[in-house]
């Protein structure tokens, strides 16, 4: 069984620090047994204990949960971006290409393409977007209100309100959208 990021971390920490888990008792005060168990993973650890031990080892406090944080990173390339038809006006067709695929992903970044004439369909959903038109012009409908939108110009709003787009310029409109929470 995989140990929690914490647990881990200590472990790591410790053994970097050259210290044996009884001198680590003897400086934080907690007793060996406990000590144990925190770091293999068999007991919970409190803040006031874990800043005890981050005291006696040198470190700051946060370098616990470091582990954890770079669990997270995500890279996602060309070959694993996914793209799909939104919509399709007057036999041209509205594309979303999803950069990151991970359903544990905190957001979902996406490219939307454009071309002149074309339009997206109202929706609302959970969490917020943020919408940075990389070229074109677009119009960008939220709730009650429209804004146009030129290259470069960042929209941002929280996602029940419903939205759509459309682009009515003469090029193509391309823009990046990020919605969170991750929601496909």
């Amino acid at each position: 069984m995989k140990k929690n990021g914490i647990a881990q971390s200590l472990h790591r920490i410790r053994a970097g620090a050259g210290l044996s888990l009884q001198e680590l008792a003897g400086k934080t005060g907690l007793s060996l047994p406990y000590l144990s168990r925190v770091e293999n993973d068999k007991a919970n650890i409190s803040v006031v204990n874990l800043r005890l031990i981050a005291n006696a080892l040198g470190v700051p406090l946060a370098t616990f949960f470091m582990d954890e944080a770079q669990s997270t990173i995500k890279l996602s390339s060309k070959s694993q971006h996914r793209k799909l038809v939104l919509n399709v006006c007057n036999g041209r067709k509205v594309t979303e290409e999803w950069l990151l695929t991970d359903p544990e992903a905190k957001l979902e970044p996406a490219i939307i393409t454009m071309p002149s004439g074309t339009y997206s369909n109202p929706l609302s959903h959970e969490g917020f977007e943020f919408i940075w038109l990389i070229s074109g012009e677009i119009s960008y409908a939220v709730g009650s209100e429209t804004y146009q939108l030129v290259r470069d110009d960042v929209l941002y709003y929280p996602a029940l309100l419903s939205h759509h787009f459309a682009n009515d310029g003469k090029k193509k409109a391309v823009f990046l959208v990020v919605a969170t929470p991750w929601s496909y």
